[in-house]
């Protein structure tokens, strides 16, 4: 099976700042070792996963998109702290300054609804099943990719858990406004009636919960717990410091990771910010969203203005990294780590000072719409149209917003029109939104 070296990481009441475990990991001779023969046991045996169905046997293909929006299609060959090398008619070698973003081909992040989920306190998503807690750690099981070792993330970078989704319906939305939000004071269980209980999370296994306190019931049946809301007075996750990567993997998992090697040409290997080093085959990875360097999600930048108007009295807020309802962002059927989520008619505006580069961006109406809704999506630079995409339908094909040139502009404005059926279901995404600002 596939080592996952791990971090230990106390969930402390009070927390020490700046309190760490020892980071250990296997000698650098035996890792690359044992990294090169796991990596061939993935590629013999390609049905060990569903997941990895979709995969083929394309492993390292895809295409590499430049900070000019240039695209350069290859085979990944290695990858570094600072450098990433793909070969197709030529070997290129590219500095990781100047990479937007590395996608794999032939595959997609497909999060299923069902999916049990693993929600860090940065809203990263981790696709696994919890085997057990503690006060100060959970381990792990992917749930769909099979073959790799459990791991372990330390509680305290954990906002939430869910063990099993609710069916669609206002139930699953307003667990997905409540996993968003928290509520200090406690720890909470959300049952599968909808109600609701408080406490101190004590441990956990396949079979019983332990939350304690007062009015705290002491053991539950996991049978009957749809859900896990920690605290957010304790979470305490660092955010991704200099470059990194956001890695975006096929069951739907993504997180945030420094540190990103190319191991024998098949496994990639990094840490997580929460701590965890992980080794994943090359089979399991759709993306990676390079960070640092000037190339910042859209989610993270706050807009100067935002206006709503509605069509007629319902008012949906714009969310980040999520739809419109708050939950993961899809599109037909491909998960988006990062983007926002907004509702006809939303208009954002960004200040730039004149520091910016470029935009680059996919666009769509979000899954959870069905199929329906219509709406049109406009790119403005200083209040000049830079890009339109027309109506864009539900059951439309998703659409790359193609780099959009902001050399000198002072402001950046993205909106959302009514389409031509008023505002039903117009649950727009503008996903993998990134600003490439001057480098300094």
């Amino acid at each position: 099976m596939m080592p996952a070296i791990l971090r230990r990481s106390r969930r402390l009441r009070p927390r020490r700042p700046g309190k760490r475990g020892r980071l250990w990991r296997w000698p650098a001779p035996v890792s690359r070792w044992i990294s090169a023969l796991l990596a061939l046991c993935w590629i013999a045996v390609p049905w060990a996963s569903p997941a990895l169905a979709q995969v083929g046997g394309v492993l390292r293909s895809g295409r590499l998109i430049a900070r000019d929006g240039t695209p350069t299609a290859g085979r990944l060959e290695g990858l570094t702290g600072d450098r990433l090398q793909i070969s197709g008619d030529s070997d290129q070698q590219f500095e990781l300054s100047r990479v937007v973003r590395f996608e794999l081909e032939g595959r997609q992040a497909r999060l299923r609804r069902d999916s049990p989920l693993v929600i860090l306190a940065n809203g990263d998503l981790l696709v696994a099943q919890v085997v057990r807690a503690d006060e100060e750690q959970l381990s792990l099981r992917w749930e769909q990719l099979n073959g790799l070792r459990e791991f372990v993330v330390p509680l305290e970078a954990v906002r939430g858990l869910v063990l099993r989704q609710p069916a669609e319906g206002e139930l699953q939305r307003d667990l997905w406004r409540r996993l968003e939000k928290g509520e200090p004071g406690a720890d909470e269980l959300v049952l599968d009636n909808g109600d609701t209980l408080r406490g101190e999370l004590k441990g956990m296994t396949e079979r019983e919960v332990r939350l304690e306190g007062e009015n705290a019931p002491g053991q539950v049946s996991r049978k009957g717990v749809v859900a896990v809301l920690f605290n957010p007075e304790l979470q305490d996750l660092p955010a991704l410091e200099g470059p990194g990567a956001l890695v975006s993997l096929i069951d739907g998992s993504r997180f945030h990771a420094r540190g990103l090697e190319l191991i024998n040409s098949e496994v990639l290997q990094c840490q997580a910010v929460c701590g965890t080093l992980l080794e994943i085959p090359c089979a399991a990875v759709t993306s990676l969203q390079f960070l640092g360097h000037g190339i910042r999600p859209l989610s993270e930048i706050e807009p100067a203005e935002a206006d709503f108007t509605p069509y007629l009295e319902d008012r949906w807020p714009w969310r980040r990294d999520r739809n419109c309802l708050g939950q993961p962002l899809q599109l037909r059927g491909n998960s988006h780590a990062t983007g926002l989520g907004v509702h006809s008619r939303q208009h954002l505006d960004y200040d730039l000072a004149g520091m910016a580069e470029g935009f680059l961006a996919t666009v769509g109406v979000d899954d959870s719409a069905r199929g329906r809704g219509a709406v049109e999506f406009v790119v403005l630079v200083d209040d000049q149209p830079a890009w339109k995409s027309g109506v864009v339908r539900g059951r439309d094909e998703p659409r790359a917003v193609p780099f959009v040139s902001l050399a000198g502009a002072r402001r950046l404005t993205l909106l959302v029109e009514f389409g031509p059926e008023a505002n039903v279901l117009d649950h727009a995404d503008w996903c993998d939104a990134v600003l490439i600002e001057k480098l300094r």
